[in-house]
């Protein structure tokens, strides 16, 4: 067996609710059938994937799956890097997504389930691929980097991730952020913010959210930043206006087709750096996770991850 088929898995068993535990032996036996070396470790706790993928690829492993949630995955990318440098150039990716929203590989058009993630393994497509990085701040007041590979969120994101993430997820990832966005907009009070893409100012007022997009999809299927591209050099920068709660929520079906940029008060536009300041409490979302509050700045980095799929 040749060393390109000798994977190291970071395996989640909380994502999908707990399910993945249970699920988990018979995805391994069915990647092992296919012919394909695995070792894995669970996580345990917050922060653990970004332990262990620094350790496997300390270690000498050069291809990791994420298998988890888009927060699992978030974790696992953070784990490529040590010291604001890839810890191997020759490392690469492949994201089992098997979590709540599965947000990510919707950008990617891969079908959910080991079948969809197997395709991608035999189909042996890869591409090198941006990341974000963002700066931000935690509750203690401290400055914090982090890297994401899909979407930055801040103001409603943010509110309502924290909601999604406090409570169960049984009802599936899409029905479970639908309804965590419903209860977080009726009682989200929109926030004045400032925004600077590429050193000019480009907003200020009160805003309901900007999100900063790598990718595509949010929230359990929004589509948020249709013409995002992972692979482009630049961020889709899409600024929701001051806009009620009543029109959020009638605008939602449009979230979630990717129509939405036509409604006055939404714009997007492109850019390498971005931030965002604010004098009141703003939280941060990046891929499904609510780590810390502003101000944040997001950079890119180009071309930096070999991704498959």
């Amino acid at each position: 067996m040749h060393i390109r088929d000798h994977w190291f898995a970071v395996v989640n068993p909380h994502s999908a609710n707990g399910s993945t535990r249970k699920r988990w032996p018979h995805y391994l036996k069915r990647l092992q059938d296919e012919g394909y070396l695995i070792d894995f470790v669970y996580t345990s706790k917050p922060g653990d994937a970004t332990r262990i993928t620094q350790q496997a690829l300390n270690n000498g492993c050069t291809h990791i799956i994420s298998v988890g949630g888009d927060g699992t995955m978030n974790e696992v990318v953070n784990g490529f890097f040590s010291n604001d440098q890839l810890i191997s150039l020759e490392a690469e990716l492949a994201v089992f997504s098997h979590g709540t929203g599965c947000d990510f590989i919707r950008s990617l058009q891969i079908p959910r389930g080991i079948e969809g993630f197997v395709g991608v393994l035999k189909q042996g497509r890869k591409r090198m691929v941006d990341l974000g990085e963002v700066l931000f701040y935690n509750d203690q007041g401290q400055q914090v980097q982090r890297y994401f590979l899909n979407v930055g969120d801040v103001g409603l994101g943010g509110e309502t991730v924290a909601r999604v993430n406090r409570q169960s997820k049984l009802l599936g990832g899409k029905l479970s952020f639908l309804i965590g966005s419903v209860l977080s907009i009726l009682s989200y009070r929109n926030k004045v913010m400032s925004c600077e893409i590429d050193g000019k100012l480009i907003c200020h007022g009160r805003l309901n959210s900007i999100m900063v997009a790598n990718g595509r999809y949010i929230g359990g299927g929004m589509m948020i930043a249709p013409q995002a591209e992972l692979d482009d050099g630049l961020f889709d920068v899409v600024v929701l206006g001051d806009f009620s709660a009543w029109t959020i929520l009638r605008h939602i079906p449009k979230i979630y087709r990717g129509t939405h940029l036509r409604i006055p008060g939404v714009s997007v536009q492109r850019g390498r750096s971005v931030v965002i300041t604010s004098d009141e409490r703003i939280l941060l979302d990046i891929d499904g996770e609510q780590p810390g509050q502003g101000p944040i700045e997001f950079r890119l980095k180009p071309g930096i991850l070999r991704l498959w799929g």
